[in-house]
C-alpha cells in the first residue's frame, strides 16, 4: 500500500501524456504479485500491473492499492469500512524501491495476451486513472487491488479466461484469512474475533482471488482458446525480488499468553477468595474488559459496513452490557438487584460453550478461557452473594 500524497503528483503528470501512446510490439503487460509485510494493511499482500514498453520509453506501475491518510475523516471513515482507494501509476524502480525496504518479495508473471489485447488492457487501465474514475470504495473481500486486476484481466479476452478449477478446495473466507494473518498476534486475533457470520461462507473459485496469492497462483494456470489452440494466460512466474523472512519467535505478550495467563490469574484470586474478603474489583475487572472488547465487536457488527462483520456470534458472551455492569457492581446497593444480570450471563456462556461447536459461525480457540473466566466470576458472585443472604438470615 502506498499513500496518495508521494503518488498523486507523478500520476497527473505521467497520465495524460499515455492518452495518446500506442504499446510497441515490444511491450509487456505483466502481474505483479507482493509478499506479506509485518504491518496489518499488508498481510495479505499486494497485486499490481507493470507496463513495459522499451521503445515507448515507459515502465510504470499501474497501482489500485493507494490510498491518502489526509482524507476528511480518515480514521472514522476507516473504522467503518468506508475507505476510498484509488488507482495510481509510479514508475518500477520506485514501486521495486518500497518493497525491498520493507523486505517484501515480488513476483512477475508476463501476460500472453495479443498486441490488440495489450492495448485495450493499456487503455483501459489509463481510462481507469483519469481522476474522475481513479477513486473506489475499498471492498476486503469484493473489491481491491487483487479483485480489480483479475476484472481487468477478464475484461481484455473478452472474459474467455479459463480457469483450471479442479484443483478447487472448498475454503471460507475464514479460512483464507486465516493463511495470511499471523495466528498469535494482537491484530491476528482481533481480525477473527471481528468476523461474523458472512466469513463462514464458502468462496467460489473467482472469489478467492481476492487474495494476490489466489491471483496470482489462477492466472499460472489459467488459458485462453486462440485458433483453436488452448494458450496459458500467464508465461512463467519470475522473481524480481527475494525477501529474507525473519519468523516471529515466542512472545511473552502474545494474546495466547496473556489470555490464559489473565483466565489462571482469575481463578487463583477465585479460589483464594473464599477465605479473604470479597474481591469485586476482579469482577469489574472481568465484566469492564469484557464489556469493552463487546462494544467494540458491535460497532463492527451493527454501525461499519467493513465486509464479513456483521452477525458476529461472540457477542453472545462478549456482551456489550458488560462494560455498564461493571460500573453498578460496585456499588453495593445495586448489588442484591443485578444478581439476576449474572445468573442470565452464566446461563447463556454456558449454553454458548455447549453448542458453539454447532453455530454456524468458526470462534477462535481463545474464545473457550475467556468464557470460562467469566463463568468463574459469575458463579463464584452468586454464590458468595447466597452464603451471604444465608448468614443474615
Amino acid at each position: 500500500m502506498k499513500t496518495l500524497a508521494l503518488l498523486a503528483i507523478f500520476t497527473l503528470l505521467l497520465f495524460p501524456k499515455a492518452f495518446s501512446i500506442q504499446l510497441s510490439p515490444e511491450s509487456k503487460i505483466s502481474l505483479l504479485t507482493c509478499g506479506p509485510g509485518d504491518e496489518i494493511a499488508t498481510y495479505f499482500g499486494h497485486s499490481a500491473i507493470r507496463i513495459n514498453d522499451s521503445l515507448s520509453g515507459i515502465d510504470y506501475v499501474f497501482n489500485y492499492g493507494v490510498y491518502s491518510f489526509d482524507t476528511p475523516n480518515f480514521a472514522w471513515r476507516f473504522a467503518k469500512g468506508e475507505t476510498d482507494y484509488i488507482l495510481a501509476g509510479e514508475r518500477v524502480a520506485s514501486f521495486m524501491s518500497s518493497y525491498q525496504e520493507e523486505q517484501r518479495s515480488v513476483y512477475e508473471q508476463v501476460l500472453n495476451i495479443t498486441q490488440t489485447e495489450k492495448q485495450s488492457l493499456f487503455d483501459a487501465l489509463v481510462e481507469n486513472a483519469k481522476k474522475e474514475n481513479r477513486v473506489y470504495r475499498y471492498r476486503h473481500f469484493s473489491d481491491n487491488c487483487s479483485t480489480r486486476l483479475r476484472d481487468q484481466f477478464e475484461k481484455c479476452v473478452n472474459h474467455q479466461l479459463q480457469y483450471d478449477t479442479l484443483q478447487d478446495t472448498k475454503l471460507t473466507y475464514r479460512n483464507l484469512v486465516d493463511q495470511c494473518v499471523p495466528g498469535n498476534s494482537w491484530n491476528g486475533f482481533g481480525i477473527k474475533l471481528a468476523l461474523g457470520i458472512p466469513a463462514d461462507k464458502v468462496t467460489t473459485y473467482s472469489q478467492k482471488m481476492f487474495l494476490p496469492i489466489y491471483l496470482m497462483n489462477s492466472m499460472a494456470s489459467a488459458a485462453v482458446v486462440k485458433d483453436g489452440v488452448r494458450m496459458p494466460f500467464v508465461l512463467p512466474k519470475t522473481t524480481l525480488f527475494e525477501a529474507k523472512r525473519i519468523p516471529s519467535g515466542f512472545s511473552l505478550n502474545s494474546p495466547a499468553i496473556v489470555v490464559n495467563l489473565f483466565f489462571l490469574f482469575v481463578a487463583f484470586l477465585t479460589f483464594i477468595e473464599y477465605r479473604k474478603k470479597r474481591m469485586i474489583w476482579l469482577d469489574f475487572l472481568v465484566f469492564f474488559s469484557i464489556g469493552f472488547a463487546g462494544l467494540l465487536l458491535s460497532f463492527l457488527c451493527f454501525i461499519s459496513v467493513t465486509e464479513a462483520t456483521e452477525w458476529n456470534l461472540n457477542l453472545v458472551w462478549a456482551l456489550p452490557t458488560h462494560f455498564v455492569f461493571a460500573f453498578l457492581w460496585v456499588i453495593p446497593s445495586l448489588r442484591s438487584k443485578l444478581e439476576w444480570y449474572l445468573k442470565f450471563t452464566a446461563g447463556i456462556v454456558l449454553l454458548f460453550l455447549i453448542t458453539m461447536i454447532f453455530l454456524p459461525q468458526t470462534f477462535h480457540w481463545l474464545v473457550v478461557p475467556l468464557c470460562l473466566t467469566i463463568l468463574l466470576r459469575t458463579f463464584s458472585s452468586l454464590k458468595l452473594s447466597f452464603f451471604a443472604k444465608k448468614n443474615i438470615a
